[in-house]
């Protein structure tokens, strides 16, 4: 087992049969179950918030104050764009496609669509809660 994993500070954002993607304060890293091999997913500013692992295990993100995009051929790319900032969840809707809640409780609440394998993204709908006591979304 990962000795990450083992660590106190260690926090799971997501994990399937194959992989675990979690952090350790700021710092993210996605993890193979068998052997020791792990991929820096990056730092962020605040702890990351969410994460989601594909259902093939091919892709991953984790959100948080910006988003990272883990492909199956090692690439690790983070997606800059104003409007994809203060992700608070994510979930996959299709093969290659996740949705992406951005900010809930500000001005700037949106749903976008990500399509993993272009990296294009587009604004789906806004989305504001004044339930600030709530942690989960009927988004």
């Amino acid at each position: 087992m990962n000795k990450r994993i083992k660590n106190p500070h260690f926090r799971v954002l997501y994990e399937t049969d194959q992989l675990i993607l979690g952090h350790e304060f700021e710092y993210a890293y996605l993890i193979w179950k068998k052997g020791s091999k792990e991929t820096n997913m990056g730092d962020f500013y605040g702890d990351p918030s969410c994460g989601l692992i594909s259902e093939n295990n091919d892709w991953c993100l984790v959100g948080g104050e910006t988003l990272v995009v883990w492909k199956n051929d090692g690439t690790v790319l983070p997606v800059v764009d104003d409007g994809l900032r203060w992700i608070s969840e994510l979930r996959q809707t299709a093969p290659y496609e996740a949705e992406l809640l951005i900010d809930p409780y500000s001005e700037k609440g949106a749903v976008w669509k990500l399509n993993i394998a272009t990296l294009k993204f587009e604004k789906l709908r806004d989305f504001r809660s004044d339930y600030i006591h709530s942690d989960k979304f009927d988004w």
